[in-house]
């Protein structure tokens, strides 16, 4: 059974290409936000080759899987937390797809921009999501000795819902 987002109605929430923009903790502690539950939930959801989308936040939660997937096949032949680092901030540089555009993985999951400030507001938050989940994510890749954590770096092998990670 796959995991689903616990964020189902998030009343007053701003939707861009027919998804929430959900907050995000941004490293103070506090209540789980999205990039949280992507985390936690990796491990059990890479396996599945289907998602059926209960509510707009596993949209989400799907995007974030299939980030985690990529970031650890970057992190994969990094041997220590410096290397693995610079991996993540060259994958923060590149440019961040949107719907509509090419190198979007997911065509049909979310509604084209309506407009150009939706299309950048959708962007833009897509590059937060991705910058915060990869600060996160290295605490989960790397020991705090700064090796690498060989239990979560073996899921880079695994294919997301048959996606083919580049």
């Amino acid at each position: 059974m796959v995991y689903h987002s616990s964020f189902v109605n998030e009343e007053g929430t701003i939707q861009a290409c027919g998804c929430p923009l959900l907050p995000l903790k941004s490293h103070i502690r506090g209540k789980t936000d999205i990039i949280d539950e992507a985390i936690t939930f990796f491990r059990a959801n890479v396996f599945f080759r289907k998602f059926e989308v209960k509510s707009p936040a596993d949209k989400l939660l799907i995007y974030l899987t299939l980030f985690i997937n990529m970031a650890l096949k970057r992190l994969e032949g990094c041997r220590t937390l410096a290397e693995g680092t610079k991996a993540i901030i060259n994958l923060g540089l590149e440019k961040v797809p949107i719907p509509g555009e090419p190198g979007f993985p997911f065509g049909g999951l979310f509604a084209l921009p309506q407009a150009q400030q939706e299309a950048e507001l959708f962007r833009n938050y897509l590059k937060q999501l991705r910058e915060e989940t990869s600060g996160r994510l290295l605490n989960c890749a790397y020991r705090p000795n700064g090796t690498p954590n060989k239990w979560w770096l073996a899921f880079a092998k695994r294919k997301f819902m048959n996606i083919v990670v580049p």
